[in-house]
This record gives C-alpha cells, sequence and structure tokens, in this order.
C-alpha cells in the first residue's frame, strides 16, 4: 500500500525540478531577443566630428543585462558644458525603442523611435513652441559602409513642408 505511494512521491521529486525550471532570465531575454539588438551597432568608444573638427566623444555600453544602452557625451572642444548622459531601451509595452537624455546644463528630452532599416534607427520628439505650435525633430544614427556613424537631427515647424539640419556629425571608432 505504501510502496505505490512512495514510488509516486520519488517520480514527483525526480521530475518535478526539470519540469519547474524557470523560464529565460532577463538576462537570456534581452540577449537574444533581436529586437534588443537593433542598436548594437552604436556600442563602443568613438570621437564625434562636426565637419573636420573633434567636439565631442561618445561611449555606448549595454548595462543591466544587455537589456539597455548607455551613453556617456564628453566635450572635447573646451566648452564646460554640454556633457550628457543617455539611456537607449527597446520597450516589448510600447514595442518600440526609448531614448532619455540628461545634460551638465539642464538640457532634456526623451524621443521615441524603431530600426528604419539595419544599421538605422529613427527617433522622433516634439517640442512645444509659442503659440501653441510644435517642432517636429528627426535624429537617426546610421552605420555608414565605411564603419563610422552619421548622427543627423533634422526638425520641422510646418507638418512636414520643410525641414531644416539641426546637426550633422561623425562617429569615429576609438582604436
Amino acid at each position: 500500500m505504501y510502496r505505490p505511494l512512495l514510488a509516486a512521491a520519488l517520480a514527483v521529486l525526480v521530475v518535478a525540478p526539470g519540469a519547474a525550471q524557470a523560464p529565460a532570465s532577463p538576462a537570456d531575454t534581452c540577449r537574444n531577443d533581436a529586437k534588443f539588438r537593433e542598436q548594437d551597432f552604436t556600442v563602443g568608444s568613438w570621437d564625434v566630428y562636426t565637419g573636420d573638427k573633434k567636439t565631442d566623444e561618445v561611449t555606448m555600453s549595454l548595462i543591466l543585462n544587455d537589456c539597455v544602452i548607455e551613453e556617456h557625451w564628453k566635450r572635447a572642444d573646451g566648452r564646460p558644458t554640454g556633457n550628457g548622459i543617455g539611456l537607449f531601451n527597446y520597450s516589448r509595452l510600447l514595442g518600440s525603442w526609448g531614448y532619455t537624455w540628461a545634460t551638465d546644463d539642464g538640457a532634456a528630452t526623451v524621443f521615441r523611435g524603431n530600426l528604419a532599416k539595419p544599421g538605422e534607427m529613427l527617433y522622433v520628439t516634439e517640442k512645444p513652441l509659442p503659440g501653441g505650435k510644435v517642432r517636429l525633430r528627426h535624429w537617426t544614427l546610421t552605420l555608414m559602409p565605411d564603419g563610422t556613424i552619421r548622427e543627423l537631427a533634422t526638425g520641422t515647424e510646418d507638418g512636414g513642408k520643410t525641414w531644416t539640419t539641426d546637426y550633422d556629425l561623425k562617429w569615429v571608432r576609438r582604436k
């Protein structure tokens, strides 16, 4: 009478650990999820140029179990402010990327974005203007054929009829 009960209990003890294994950890989930890898082309240390002049340095690092890219932006041209920190992360809830930026001179903004094509991220934000107007801003990070990154910010205040360039930067990987 006790023998079948004991055998059943032993079977549960042997089988249960395998059946009760926890799902993949968040680290494994982010590392192996293609959505979280879309912007990995920016990871590394870069010198940033405006034209031929080096103006900034940026370091992009994977953090939080490879679920987030942390950006550290440092002025290289002697200006005392304008250094900043940014966080890029993919949100499963929103189905898009997010970017939050803050600097040592009080600038801050939030963007939402998506992969435009492999090696190109497009982020968008809106800036309120006087009189109820809005400035729509597109910001792209594009991996170029030579391995550099083009960072381009453009904006419109007329609903997209005309666009102006805010800045056009070139990132060169530091060796």
